[in-house]
């Protein structure tokens, strides 16, 4: 899927059609944020008990217990970004940051977006057409 979107960019791009170019970007920016909701909390999980040198099992418990505690709002808002549009971005982050129930400062939210970059994209493969389109 990834290269065969990768080569009609290339193709559109080589025929001046920015507009399909930029349809084609949309429809990975979507499957990246499918992605990441997908593979979030497993491959943090992963990563995570590999990282600390911890068991899988341990890893899955502390997951556990923080699903129970529900997400912290960092967390959500993350979710929340990897659902809609990365045009709405800024007003999806404007209107977090200015809620006070929400709690979330910028410094939260970057953290939150580094342990996603640990935790999915660096445990995908090497050189995988996935890891590019998901780190951006």
């Amino acid at each position: 899927f990834l290269s065969t979107v990768d080569a009609w960019m290339n193709k559109s791009h080589q025929d001046g059609m920015d507009g399909m170019v930029g349809i084609l970007q949309k429809v990975l920016q979507l499957y990246a944020g499918a992605e990441i909701r997908r593979a979030r909390a497993v491959l943090q999980a992963n990563v995570g008990a590999a990282v600390s040198g911890r068991s899988q099992a341990t890893a899955d418990e502390v997951l556990a217990e923080e699903e129970k505690q529900g997400p912290k709002p960092a967390a959500a808002l993350m979710e929340r970004l990897m659902e809609v549009d990365a045009d709405l971005w800024d007003v999806e982050m404007r209107r977090s940051f200015e809620d006070a129930e929400d709690g979330v400062t910028s410094k939260a939210l970057l953290g939150e977006v580094q342990r996603t970059i640990e935790g999915v994209v660096l445990g995908l493969d090497n050189g995988s057409m996935a890891q590019p389109v998901q780190a951006e």
